[in-house]
């Protein structure tokens, strides 16, 4: 890291701000913050007192990596990321059960007005409990920058042990909402006839969105969780060098690259989606909508009912899931460097060696020319 990199690192570790440290130096706030964007660099006097107020040597200050331990850093960023976790996981299950509630009262027998504004309550609960998780989670790394959580072997174990668990239940929810959907569908007509009791087969697609916002919550948590332990591992390649000290996964110019360009085209992909979902779903029915027949509600039917050309462009939205797929592996293999395959391999086989420059050109060197060679 270079000077600048750990000024900022240490002034804000400290919580220090630039005036602050301006004063403690006897210098103005733009001379911190030229020190600190790599433009100037202190005079001698004043690198020394820096070591002397942050308890460094001058050697780690200009050209180390300054790495001060907190012990608060992982209670903290684990409390914040249990949070972001459950509220994150609750608001895709909010939006998922309003549509099961949606579907339940309309089977019901309840107006058409009663159970739409059910359903959308529910979705505005599921969007701003969202957006407050995003909103938090962005102010979070701001202000805590140079966090840096470390987590011990026990603690990744215990938690991989557990996630393989929670990805299980999750398709286990689902497969058991499916076999609840297929146990309980009329072989003839829509009403199911359980000798004692009788109901609409629209009852039961109610249950099954419970049951699936119940199993997508579990997916999300499980993912955001996974995210959180992640942040504390570091891949180490080329000679096989272990840190002295975990740290945060840090991403390289290229990487980013390629994360805005996979998360633009997948963005891309599912407006398209949408665009396709709605011209393909109402334009064989377009001169039905043109006399003007039919109102708010029958519309809101006329989709759920997958009428017109609703009945096929609902696959708009898993295609457009796939050729997101497609787009990250093709831009991942594109833009993947030498070192990210190499660690990419080790985390494979954790015993495979990868031959370095200098061993290269020494086995090079091994190589027999012909029977004279002492080597051969």
């Amino acid at each position: 890291m270079s000077f600048a990199d750990n000024l900022v690192y240490i002034r804000q570790h400290y919580g220090v701000t630039q005036e602050a440290l301006a004063e403690q130096l006897g210098v103005s706030r733009q001379t911190i913050s030229k020190w600190e964007a790599g433009i100037n660099f202190p005079e001698t006097d004043k690198l020394l007192a820096l070591c002397d107020i942050y308890h460094t040597n001058l050697d780690d200050l200009m050209r180390g990596s300054i790495r001060i331990a907190d012990e608060r850093d992982t209670e903290i960023y684990d409390e914040h990321m249990n949070r972001l976790s459950i509220t994150t996981a609750l608001a895709v299950a909010i939006i998922i059960t309003g549509t099961g509630v949606l579907t339940t009262l309309d089977a019901l027998g309840f107006p058409d007005n009663v159970s739409t504004v059910a359903m959308l309550s529910f979705l505005v609960v599921g969007v701003v409990t969202g957006i407050i998780a995003g909103l938090n989670h962005s102010e979070f790394k701001r202000r805590h920058a140079a966090i840096d959580p470390v987590y011990s072997d026990a603690v990744l174990d215990r938690f991989g042990r557990r996630f393989t668990l929670m990805i299980a239940a999750g398709v286990g929810i689902v497969l058991l909402g499916i076999i609840f959907m297929v146990g309980l569908a009329p072989e003839h007509g829509d009403v199911i006839d359980l000798g004692f009791a009788s109901f609409d087969e629209d009852l039961i697609a109610g249950p099954f969105m419970f049951l699936l916002a119940i199993a997508v919550g579990l997916f999300v948590y499980a993912g955001l969780q996974k995210s959180k332990y992640n942040r504390s591992e570091i891949t180490y390649i080329a000679d096989g060098s272990s840190p002295k000290t975990p740290g945060p996964r840090v991403k390289t110019p290229e990487e980013l690259k390629r994360d805005h360009i996979i998360g633009s085209l997948c963005g891309i992909i599912m407006i398209l989606a949408v665009i396709v979902f709605l011209v393909g779903g109402f334009l064989p029915s377009f001169d039905q909508f043109a006399q003007g027949g039919m109102d708010k509600f029958e519309i809101k039917n006329f989709i759920k009912g997958l009428n017109g050309g609703f009945a096929v462009s609902w696959l708009a939205f898993p295609v457009g899931g796939l050729l997101c797929g497609v787009v990250a592996i093709i831009v991942s293999m594109v833009h993947k460097s030498s070192d990210e395959i190499i660690a990419e391999a080790r985390k494979e086989d954790p015993w495979i060696k990868v031959a370095t420059d200098s061993a290269a050109s020494s086995a090079e060197q091994r190589v027999p020319n012909g029977p004279n060679d002492p080597h051969a």
